[in-house]
């Protein structure tokens, strides 16, 4: 065991001797033989535990234990109680969920304060098993089926190499104390399920599993990473991005063969699960516009050409804004910016407005559009419906949400990033241009 141990350590470079270490220390039987592990080879390393308070006396215990473990193999152990009921409350999440991340969050507060290079954490190759099989019962792209990452950012896994049936093990030929988690036992957990009644199954039809599995993973990683080039180059031709949208083009979409996996891949970031993908494909192809998916973070529409996603969690923003000077426009949720000169020359751009500074009255008015606004188009002689205009651009749902007006004594100047009023333009008696250009925010880039 402490062979294959160094080996996995050197092999995949998760750390050296010379690094000041950190490990998640529950008392268990897989975190006391990591930790035995780690002494027996001679690294630098300290305990953490976590008291979630969900088991009682039993809790209580567990931190018991773990602080007689560190005082009798001179070991510092850094313990905390979490009031992991109440967080479950307040949050209204699960209770495995509430104790990832309160055990998380003082982790990163134990690596701020005292500087450690990584965090270690007990998991094994039966984890990967279940997770693997976690993640297809629930539905997943090949990225669900590369189990378990030995190392992420500084959170490393240096037992991924061995089997439980390996740390048992061990444990017994040293003749190691631990504690044992009885609602482990309790298969009402979708994992505790696979372990107790699903795998020993599976084992039956291979007694190799473990090795069966740690096989697929690899293979599922050098995949998973032919399909991640893939998604990119086509997310290069496909997926667009304006403002706080992305925008994927249904034509170019539709022509792919794996187009199903690709608006996975683009879409899992956001919330979406695989049924949404289906379902949203199957509009696609009914030619069915304007129909709506919704996750708890973002929203898709199937619009004219495009689907189009953006955030459901809307902020509080105002929907009007004074503004007494120029200077005024850096108080804005939009990013404006704005140039005096004489300098008459006509620059093209939906996002520039070039107008006649002394027709403007202040104080100006930025507001979002609303029914019953009529304003002059430029190059236009009569009046026209906003709500017309925006119809005749084609704009989506989502986009007209976002239309914001510049407006001087309560007429409409420039509808923002989309035309000028004809009242506004420069002419031949301008004297001062005032150019303003909104810039392009893109908010929703993901990998």
């Amino acid at each position: 065991m402490k062979k294959g141990f160094e080996s996995n350590i050197a092999k995949n470079l998760l750390f050296s001797k010379k690094d000041k270490l950190l490990l998640a220390f529950s008392g268990g039987i897989d975190s006391v033989v990591l930790a035995m592990l780690l002494k027996e080879c001679g690294y630098k390393f300290e305990l953490a535990h976590c008291n979630f308070k969900l088991r009682g006396k039993a809790s209580e215990a567990d931190e018991t234990f773990c602080k007689e473990f560190s005082k009798k193999n001179k070991l510092t152990l850094h313990s905390k109680s979490f009031n992991t009921k109440v967080f479950v409350k307040e949050n209204k999440i699960s209770v495995q969920m509430a104790a990832r991340e309160l055990r998380y969050a003082w982790f990163k507060e134990l690596v701020k304060k005292n500087k450690y290079n990584y965090i270690l954490t007990a998991h094994h190759a039966n984890d990967n098993i279940e997770t693997l099989l976690v993640n297809l019962v629930r539905g997943t792209g090949i990225n669900g089926l590369k189990g378990i990452p030995k190392k992420q950012n500084y959170i490393v896994r240096p037992l991924l190499f061995a089997t439980k049936d390996e740390i048992i093990k061990y444990a017994k030929q040293n003749k190691l104390k631990f504690r044992n988690d009885s609602s482990n036992d309790e298969i009402k957990y979708k994992r505790n399920f696979l372990r107790h009644e699903i795998i020993p199954k599976l084992k039956k039809l291979n007694p190799s599993l473990e090795n069966t599995f740690a096989h697929n993973i690899k293979l599922f990683n050098q995949s998973a990473g032919l399909v991640k080039d893939f998604v990119i180059l086509k997310k290069s031709e496909i997926v667009s991005f304006q403002n706080n949208s992305v925008k994927i083009n249904i034509e170019k979409l539709l022509k792919e063969e794996a187009n199903e996996l690709l608006l996975h891949e683009w879409l899992y970031p956001f919330g979406f699960n695989p049924v949404q993908t289906e379902q949203i494909i199957e509009s696609l192809n009914h030619k069915t516009p304007g129909k709506l998916f919704i996750t708890e973070t973002h929203k898709a529409l199937i619009d004219r050409n495009f689907i189009i996603v953006e955030s459901n969690q809307k902020q509080e923003i105002k929907k009007e804004f004074i503004l007494k000077s120029l200077s005024d426009l850096k108080k804005l949720p939009l990013k404006l910016e704005f140039e005096k000169s004489s300098d008459k020359k006509i620059i093209s751009g939906a996002n520039i407005a070039q107008l006649d500074f002394e027709k403007l009255k202040f104080p100006l008015q930025i507001r979002k559009w609303k029914q019953g606004d009529k304003f002059k188009p430029l190059g236009m002689t009569g009046f026209k419906k906003l709500s017309d205009f925006l119809i005749n651009q084609k704009l989506s749902v989502f986009e007209k949400e976002n239309i914001w007006l510049l407006c001087s004594n309560n007429e409409i100047v420039w509808v923002i990033g989309w035309r000028v009023d004809d009242r506004y333009k420069i002419t031949r008696e301008t004297k001062t241009v005032l150019k303003l250009v909104m810039s392009e925010v893109e908010l929703l880039k993901s990998e």
